[in-house]
């Protein structure tokens, strides 16, 4: 049942099921106002979302009757009270019934991504989301913010020259649809700013024209996505020209990434092999999650003020490469991009999220490494060429990977005749250590996608298997690793 007059995608099961993340959080009522203020500043600084108080973390509906009017009252009041600059919000009260069966209220603030600026609170400290929580930034990254928001005003500004007969409503049908709403297609654009009222007209703003244009590129050259596929491993001119395909994809974004990730779907070779079974087996040149997350974060999150530079992708024999204009946004770095997140275009990142394609809680580049080391391959290559573009580089091995290298892993006797006693899981963990040398605790919870107690028991049943051994020093070396056995 939807509750709010605001968002009509809001119901009683996505604010007490949904598991909080970039866009909700769940606050008891007793929350103390300064958090609460640093809370809505969070998503202000960040993409924006909805705050639901009087409902507590695992989601029951608690409501404001055990702690009075007042706290209601002062709850309504912690922006102009707390913050500065006050961000762009609107804080719903929402009649409903407690745990208890009774009426009560519970309070949803309804906060839209500050564009241009920085929110603080009353002590001069700036809050950001990151995934499911709200983190305190340093010195260093309020700067790297305020740079940052230059760069915001893009997504707001309005195409002039555009009008109602741009917009694809097809696109505008299947987004209605994802979020739950049966308004007219004015009104949802109107309500989320992707459509503007200028002197008696109507016109897109840049974020609306890419995510619901019929045709972005006529308004924002740029905004297209180039796949070059070439003969051998480097980019040869002149009359060594080898170029063999070459496409490119200028849709509204949502389509851009489909049409764009069935091209390359169909342009990259899979190899096959007998395995131990006797059945052959298909296995991909690249895990497809590696380059489709690339592709999906190299359109939400390029600089699309820079109007010369376009999305390239290359398929070369022995890698792939995928290069986003602009630098990392806001306070992420190469060093910190697998635990950190932000989003430069914070309209266009939520609406491809609620259309189902960019990821949360970082899940997406945490995964891309997962997914090569499950396929044996080296880990992707993160770079910033020049500070003014993001290169993504994934190198795959045209032999048969796996197939090779567990045969050579089985001349090991050892490790021979203990191998049909081992499950799926240890096999997989094994292999690694085998094709790298070493790995630690941390990097087999990633590869077999399970907790770190999960994987050192594993570890340790492979060491009582006299398989693997521990390196370090004590248990407790941080540095110390699990290597083969000799």
């Amino acid at each position: 049942m939807n509750i709010s007059k605001i968002n009509t995608s809001l119901t009683i099961e996505y604010l007490t099921k949904t598991l909080e993340n970039l866009y909700l959080d769940r606050k008891r009522a007793k929350v103390s106002l300064q958090d609460l203020a640093n809370e809505v500043a969070s998503f202000a600084n960040a993409n924006g979302g909805v705050i639901a108080v009087g409902i507590t973390d695992d989601g029951i509906i608690e409501g404001f009757n055990l702690y009075g009017t007042k706290k209601l009252n002062d709850c309504q009041k912690i922006v102009s009270s707390y913050l500065n600059p006050a961000p762009v919000y609107e804080c719903e009260l929402v009649n409903i019934k407690n745990q208890k069966d009774e009426d009560d209220n519970i309070l949803l603030f309804h906060i839209e991504p500050a564009m241009n600026y920085i929110v603080r609170n009353n002590k001069d400290e700036v809050y950001c989301r990151q995934g499911d929580s709200s983190i305190k930034l340093t010195s260093d990254q309020i700067r790297s913010l305020e740079y940052d928001r230059k760069e915001r005003d893009f997504e707001a500004e309005v195409l002039l020259d555009s009008s109602l007969d741009d917009i694809d409503l097809d696109m505008v049908e299947l987004y209605k649809k994802k979020i739950g709403t049966k308004v007219s297609n004015e009104q949802v654009l109107k309500a989320r700013g992707f459509l503007r009222d200028r002197q008696g007209e109507l016109h897109l703003t840049k974020a609306g024209m890419l995510l619901f244009g019929k045709n972005p590129s006529v308004y924002l050259p740029s905004a297209r996505v180039r796949v070059l596929k070439f003969e051998g491993n480097n980019f040869q001119v002149g009359t060594e020209m080898n170029i063999v395909k070459d496409k490119t994809f200028d849709s509204c974004l949502y389509k851009t990434i489909e049409q764009a990730r069935d091209f390359i779907n169909s342009q990259l070779r899979e190899f096959t092999h007998l395995n131990q079974e006797g059945i052959f087996e298909t296995v991909p040149e690249y895990p497809e999650f590696a380059w489709y997350e690339g592709l999906v974060n190299a359109v939400t999150h390029r600089d699309y003020s820079n109007s010369g530079e376009h999305i390239t992708i290359k398929l070369f024999d022995d890698r792939l490469e995928i290069c986003s204009p602009g630098k990392l946004g806001g306070f992420v770095t190469l060093d910190t991009m697998r635990t950190k997140r932000y989003s430069r275009n914070p309209q266009i990142a939520r609406v491809l999220n609620e259309l189902g394609i960019v990821r949360e809680l970082n899940e997406g580049v945490k995964r891309i490494y997962s997914e090569m080391q499950r396929f044996f391959l080296k880990d992707p290559i993160y770079s910033e060429p020049d500070r003014n573009s993001v290169l993504l580089v994934l190198d795959n091995n045209i032999v048969m990977r796996s197939k090779r290298k567990e045969e050579s892993m089985l001349k090991d006797n050892t490790i021979q005749d203990k191998w049909e006693n081992l499950n799926y899981l240890e096999k997989q963990v094994l292999t690694t250590i085998f094709d790298k040398g070493e790995i630690s605790s941390e990097e087999t919870a990633r590869i077999i996608n399970r907790g770190k107690t999960t994987a050192v028991k594993l570890l340790n049943k492979l060491v009582d298997m006299n398989l693997i051994v521990w390196t370090g020093t004590s248990k407790s070396d941080n540095k110390g690793k699990y290597i083969i056995k000799n």
